[in-house]
């Protein structure tokens, strides 16, 4: 039978009550003998008063009878026991020997007080009231048994303070042990789902197996629902691999025939052929980015890290560039290359920073500025474009295969490697590298890389 929520909530609000009450009981066990005091009410002030008066009666009446004679043995009042309290403990007279097993001492607080209701563990008092015999003077206590439970008693004894204390100890323990077992599943299901949102698709929740009710159930769906999304997704990426490679071989025998036929064609024909041949070469561009992609993506591409001079990995990629603004009639600027080293594949990590700047320079508006600097141990490379920039909510798109923030900047009005490709891949050579990328707009796109540095 599974254990619903419902279930557990209803028996773990009755086990903080119980464990509670227990804890009450058990602290008050270890109290010594408590008293309470009330005010009396008037039908018990009236038979004080009226067993005073018929006290004093009968030693009036009977002088050959000794006062304590006349307590034990009156006519009325049952129940109720006579204690007559003397300066003198030694003179203090009881009307039955029961009481001299109760703790007579606590009343001596109430001797020159008004008459009060006084609750012990074992009996209830009532007094006192002076009375004078036979030249003594006295004060009289009626006493009852206490017919309620000791333990209860016990609790209701103690200090509002100490209660009170116990209570919330107690609540609140319980209450956080129970709210760190409901809580600890949806915790896993909040973090898996927050690392499958950001592509880690072998995440699972691992909420207990064990645990049977709605949550465990939970987390055993988001488990199968991770698992079948990772399936699908690795099957999709398998897909357009081996659609891509199987594509270069065709591919690679159509600009063989265009080039053959090149060289016989003229005129309007070799016009034609030349629109095929650079149609073929972007589609063969586009495949190797795919293939490329999908071995970053898989982890089956064979990294080959060495220790590579920043300036030397640099250096080339930005000279490339430059030659490329000046075709484009816009400005690059930069600053000074750091001299540090890192780690890692120079060809993925040139490829992946070559992506970024002519990223750049396709949308900047005249000027493009590509900073490098060291920092926390790390190559912090940015590059900041005055373009248009893209949308707040895009930003995080933008490594997204196939993904392009306007849909205007389609292949055919933008040179080789407009296929959105660029940016994923560079964010995969950045991630094997163990770095990270980050876009934000600033008045314009600003790309920021960081890469640690070689080890020391």
């Amino acid at each position: 039978m599974k254990k619903f929520l419902a279930i557990k909530v209803f028996f773990w609000f009755w086990l903080t009550v119980l464990c509670t009450l227990s804890l009450l009981i058990s602290v008050s066990l270890l109290q010594p003998d408590t008293l309470a005091t009330k005010d009396i009410s008037p039908p018990m002030l009236k038979n004080l008063f009226h067993l005073q008066r018929s006290i004093e009666r009968h030693a009036e009446r009977l002088p050959d009878k000794s006062i304590e004679h006349i307590i034990s043995n009156r006519r009325h009042g049952k129940r109720a026991k006579v204690y007559l309290k003397h300066i003198e403990s030694e003179k203090s007279l009881v009307s039955h020997p029961d009481l001299y097993d109760y703790d007579l001492a606590l009343l001596n607080f109430a001797l020159d007080g008004e008459p009060k209701a006084i609750n012990t563990d074992k009996f209830r008092a009532y007094g006192p009231l002076k009375i004078h015999m036979r030249g003594d003077d006295f004060q009289l206590f009626m006493i009852l048994d206490n017919r309620e439970g000791d333990l209860f008693l016990k609790v209701r004894l103690m200090p509002q303070w100490l209660k009170l204390a116990i209570i919330l100890f107690a609540s609140m323990c319980l209450s956080y042990w129970f709210a760190r077992g409901l809580l600890k599943p949806i915790k896993q299901l909040q973090t898996a789902a927050a690392k499958l949102a950001h592509g880690e698709l072998n995440t699972r929740a691992n909420v207990d197996i064990h645990r049977q009710d709605e949550l465990g159930q939970l987390g055993k769906d988001f488990d199968s629902m991770a698992s079948q999304l990772e399936s699908q997704v690795l099957s999709q990426k398998r897909l357009i691999a081996d659609i891509s490679h199987e594509l270069r071989s065709p591919l690679t025998r159509l600009q063989m025939a265009t080039g053959i036929a090149s060289s016989k064609a003229s005129g309007d024909l070799d016009s034609y052929l030349q629109r095929i041949e650079k149609e073929s070469q972007l589609l063969e561009h586009m495949l190797s980015d795919i293939l490329q992609l999908s071995k970053l993506e898989s982890g089956i591409n064979h990294l080959a890290p060495h220790p590579i001079s920043i300036i030397d990995l640099l250096a080339p990629v930005i000279n490339d560039a430059e030659f490329e603004s000046q075709q484009l009639k816009k400005t690059l600027s930069t600053n000074e290359l750091p001299d540090a080293i890192i780690d890692g594949d120079e060809i993925l990590l040139s490829r992946a920073i070559e992506n970024i700047i002519r990223n750049a320079l396709k949308y900047a508006k005249s000027q493009v500025r590509v900073t490098s600097l060291i920092a926390e141990h790390a190559l912090v490379l940015t590059v900041s474009d005055d373009g248009p920039g893209v949308s707040d909510d895009m930003l995080d798109k933008l490594c997204i295969p196939f993904y392009r923030a306007s849909q205007s900047r389609t292949p055919q009005n933008n040179s080789a490697g407009g296929f959105g490709l660029g940016l994923a891949i560079a964010q995969h050579a950045i991630k094997v590298h163990h770095g990270h990328i980050e876009f934000k707009n600033q008045q314009g796109l600003h790309v920021t890389l960081t890469i640690p540095l070689q080890q020391p």
